[in-house]
């Protein structure tokens, strides 16, 4: 159990981490501007891009590995068998969403540099598809993730501590919101701060409700 815990909890900060790292590829998103479109597809900034690229799609490998404890945590309790297939079916949505996100980000990247000048667009048109990528990330990615934790928090009373629930249904609640860009912020610090807390709990877990009580 602690080895598959901890395993759980690095795949969250990894995922929580790497997510933001990804964004220092500098991908076009919110307010049009200029210069960061021309420097998003030079060719002097197309190796961070990959390179952030690449690291982004594997803390989605770590959001997989949460979820698949999540899974087993929650079915461990008979009768929430169906919250477990919940959390994981809607979860692993936005695991895809992240990942399939991700790669259309680079690939705008990829595009440019292997067409060169005779592919080249114009920069509203690199800057509509780049944040059309990012909405897939936010938009499908985000909200799929808000309603996870959703289903997470209704699924886990006896199973996880009260506040990190709470926490967690606040988190989620935030990211239905994430296509609007200010609330993804919640998505990494939800994800490290559960990484954390699975990391120093080293697989211990509260009592169940019906046993707290008759102790």
């Amino acid at each position: 159990m602690k080895r598959s815990t901890t395993l759980a909890g690095a795949g969250a900060i990894a995922f929580g981490v790497l997510t933001v790292v990804g964004f220092l590829g500098g991908t076009p998103g919110g307010n049009y501007d200029e210069s960061t479109v021309a420097d998003y597809i030079s060719g002097g900034h197309f190796p961070m891009v990959i390179a952030t690229g690449y690291l982004a799609i594997v803390g989605v490998v770590g959001l997989i590995c949460l979820l698949a404890y999540l899974r087993e945590l929650i079915g461990a309790d008979q009768g929430r068998q169906m919250g477990a297939n919940i959390v994981w079916g809607i979860g692993l949505a936005s695991a895809a969403s992240f990942a399939v996100g991700w790669g259309l980000v680079t690939g705008i990247a990829v595009a440019a540099a292997e067409g060169g000048s005779p592919a080249s667009v114009p920069h509203p048109v690199t800057y509509q598809l780049s944040d059309t990528s990012v909405n897939v990330l936010f938009g499908s990615g985000g909200i799929f993730l808000g309603l996870a934790c959703i289903a997470l928090m209704l699924s886990t009373r006896g199973q996880l501590p009260g506040w990190l629930r709470w926490v967690t249904l606040v988190a989620g609640v935030l990211a239905l919101a994430a296509p609007f860009y200010f609330p993804a912020f919640a998505i990494p610090l939800w994800a490290a701060l559960f990484g954390v807390w699975l990391i120093a709990a080293g697989g211990r877990r509260p009592p169940a409700i019906g046993q707290a009580s008759g102790s």
